[in-house]
């Protein structure tokens, strides 16, 4: 009779050794024969632990377990466990020995670049205009620069961001009357990424990391998407999660049709900020 095709809920209680013993030597046996699934148990065993258990749990129990079996199919079994084996430990290896994206490099040293932007005051009105005209003369027509008043946040700052392979990005600096920082930057052409919103915030080693993330002195929020040929990536230290989901989230949207957010949608801002808590810095 064939065997029914692992579940996600079996490769999970796979990784966590709480199959019985046939079920998790036919999951064991698929693994050997589907690259992809064992990739996703590599993946499993990345995200709850370490690689120790990958090798205590699963291979070493099946002769007991088959020991009623045809010694024909009891060495079959072995033998697809062990490839398994080496096809979860390969796919880590090469997992951990890859470089970082070029979209993780580049959202860690504007980290940096926001760090090091300079204190300073919102802007006033006028000024931020200009910063508007300024930034959306560099970037031609592709570029979209919000208008964030409505969410309490000025644009205050204009420069140069990161490089990222070879290219300059423009740094868009936010300012808001409760403390609250928030960087735009903006690359021309792609970056390895999708038009989708996407989390960055765990891809710093230092600062925001899932021990330190929420809404607390430090802890950093990280979005990036591509829209229209540019690469867009949002960040902000100390904000409420909840608002910076929601700026980024309107953000997003508006960067593909490049126009100015709609009277809704400056209502939604402006009531989010309302709700939200003052930024920690």
């Amino acid at each position: 009779m064939k065997t029914a095709q692992p579940t996600w809920e079996d490769l999970n209680a796979y990784v966590d050794g709480e199959l019985p013993d046939e079920r998790a030597a036919e999951v064991a046996a698929a693994l050997g024969r589907d690259p992809q699934l064992a990739e996703q148990v590599a993946a499993l065993h990345r995200m709850k632990g370490s690689v120790g258990r990958l090798v205590t749990d699963a291979p070493v129990d099946l002769p007991r377990v088959e020991a009623r079996r045809p010694s024909w199919l009891r060495g079959g079994l072995a033998l697809a466990a062990s490839l398994a084996l080496v096809t979860l430990i390969g796919s880590l290896w090469m997992f951990l020995a890859a470089p970082p994206p070029a979209y993780a490099v580049w959202a860690e040293r504007a980290l940096t670049s926001h760090r090091a932007w300079p204190a300073g005051p919102q802007a006033s009105a006028g000024e931020a205009q200009r910063l508007q005209l300024a930034a959306q003369r560099e970037l031609g027509p592709a570029a979209f620069v919000p208008d964030l008043r409505a969410a309490g946040l000025t644009l205050s700052h204009l420069g140069a961001g990161p490089r990222a392979d070879g290219r300059e990005s423009l740094h868009l600096g936010y300012r808001g009357a409760r403390g609250c920082r928030l960087s735009l930057f903006l690359l021309s052409g792609g970056l390895g990424l999708e038009e989708a919103l996407q989390d960055l915030g765990s891809l710093d080693s230092g600062v925001g990391d899932s021990d330190a993330r929420g809404h607390q002195p430090g802890a950093h929020e990280a979005v990036a998407w591509q829209a229209n040929g540019l690469s867009v990536l949002l960040l902000a230290e100390g904000m409420d999660p909840s608002r910076f989901a929601e700026v980024s989230r309107r953000i997003f949207e508006a960067s593909f049709q490049r126009k100015a957010f709609d009277s809704e949608v400056r209502q939604a801002l402006r009531q989010n900020h309302q709700d939200s808590a003052r930024c920690l810095v």
